[in-house]
């Protein structure tokens, strides 16, 4: 008698144990559920962030003028951008020539080709095609988000550079090898005392809507990298601002053939 009740205490007493653990496996399994959930929400949440900015657009300005190096110039430039999606080449001359208009007809590049329409006579000539690559963004794409770069063609450019600047959110940068134009970083600091912000045109991009939300454009009576100053002026505050996209990556070298 005394063990068949034993045995029932003992089978009651298991009973308990396995509601228990059948509780705890369904606690459990909710908060597996619960976590995949919010990985799962979190996962949409990042798709949806790196789809929007794979899909801006970044527009390249490139001033270019006759030369001897003109044309081998334009195609390592090509050759870069020709597999970037959504990427458009702002391609400007003081007046159009028929090499150039040839040439980017043979690409498979999205583009467009402008001249100064006489406006350009004096100066740096550079910067002022520059300007009208803005005016003509700011006409056409003030409202759509993407990132701005200048782009000469005394630069090589590697390829994996322009995927790493579809973030850009007001102004960022990285190193031009071989230009005087230097930075260390932790903290940003620029190698040259002046201008305020002496980064080579090789090593800044902008975002669009910010930069062409401002009245900024480049002055026709300074260097390169004055007329860059100054759109970052108009962007940031301090050397806080600015985002450093790579400190010590080369994407983009300063190769001039003469």
């Amino acid at each position: 008698m005394l063990g068949s009740l034993h045995s029932v205490e003992i089978l009651e007493e298991k009973a308990k144990l396995t509601d228990k653990l059948n509780q705890a496996e369904l606690e459990l399994f909710e908060a597996e559920r619960q976590l995949v959930h919010c990985d799962s929400e979190l996962g949409h949440k990042m798709n949806a962030i790196l789809s929007e900015n794979s899909y801006k657009t970044i527009h390249v300005i490139t001033p270019t003028y006759t030369r001897k190096t003109q044309l081998a110039e334009l195609t390592l430039l090509a050759q870069a951008l020709a597999h970037i999606p959504y990427l458009q080449w702002i391609v400007l001359e003081v007046s159009k020539t028929d090499l150039v208009v040839d040439f980017l007809g043979k690409t498979n590049l999205q583009y467009k080709h402008l001249d100064s329409g006489g406006k350009v006579k004096s100066g740096n000539m550079c910067n002022a095609l520059r300007n009208i690559a803005l005016d003509y963004l700011t006409e056409n794409s003030a409202n759509s988000s993407g990132v701005i770069l200048f782009a000469n063609l005394d630069r090589t450019y590697s390829s994996e550079l322009f995927e790493k600047v579809r973030d850009i959110e007001t102004v960022g940068i990285w190193p031009t090898v071989f230009a005087k134009e230097q930075f260390t970083c932790d903290p940003l600091k620029f190698n040259m005392e002046t201008p305020k912000y002496p980064i080579n045109l090789g090593s800044v991009g902008f975002n669009s809507t910010a930069l062409l939300n401002t009245s900024r454009r480049f002055d026709v009576n300074v260097s390169d990298t004055q007329g860059i100053s100054s759109l970052v002026e108009g962007l940031v505050s301090s050397n806080d601002d600015i985002k450093v996209i790579s400190c010590d990556g080369q994407y983009v070298w300063y190769t001039p053939i003469f």
